[in-house]
């Protein structure tokens, strides 16, 4: 059986030569990536680190800049301003707000402000609301895969050869049927318009 080929990372946001905002669901994008989720040899601030150090090394030429959001709930501390290093802004939410919320208020300042976004999520609340923002989307578990192909192999054959042959599936965790139809018109709609321009 063939493997499946990482996608570019250029396919998952786009035009290098473009300056554009990434938002990333930070927390969301640790739990589905063998590459950063949680085990134990890290815990969740752990994984968290590992997200940005590895995400400023990653970031290449072009016009991007990445926002991390984590809930701050989660944590219970963390500057809820943010901290910028280079291209890469970190930001947690000050509860009562999580991170879902502060993702859609910073994609609606983007959206004023006319800069292109792409949004790092498996959350379909979160997609939906940038897709009604003119935000393109990314799957966190391919986004992560498209950065870091090596990792998360090395990770996943780690981990598959800790489960037990029943156990293991190549499916995305967490996605019901409904929620694979409303992805694949999501997808197939901002295709669709990717072609048109």
């Amino acid at each position: 059986m063939a493997r499946k080929k990482a996608p570019a990372a250029s396919e998952i946001y786009g035009d290098p030569t473009v300056e554009r905002t990434i938002v990333i669901d930070g927390y969301n994008l640790i739990l589905r990536s063998p590459a950063f989720r949680p085990d134990d040899r890290r815990d969740l601030g752990a994984a968290r680190d590992k997200l940005v150090n590895l995400l400023s090394w990653a970031v290449g030429k072009g016009e991007v800049e990445f926002i991390i959001v984590f809930d701050g709930a989660e944590t219970g501390f963390g500057p809820t301003s943010g901290t910028k290093s280079g291209r890469i802004t970190v930001r947690f939410s000050e509860p009562p707000q999580n991170a879902d919320q502060l993702i859609q208020e910073i994609v609606e300042e983007l959206e004023d402000r006319g800069r292109t976004v792409t949004v790092v999520t498996s959350d379909i609340e979160v997609a939906r609301h940038a897709r009604t923002h003119g935000a393109s989307v990314a799957l966190s578990d391919l986004f992560a895969a498209s950065l870091f192909p090596e990792r998360v192999a090395a990770d996943l054959a780690r981990q598959k050869a800790a489960e037990s042959p029943e156990s293991g599936s190549d499916k995305p965790l967490g996605f019901s049927k409904k929620d694979m139809k409303e992805w694949m018109a999501m997808f197939s709609q901002q295709k669709k318009e990717e072609d048109e321009e």
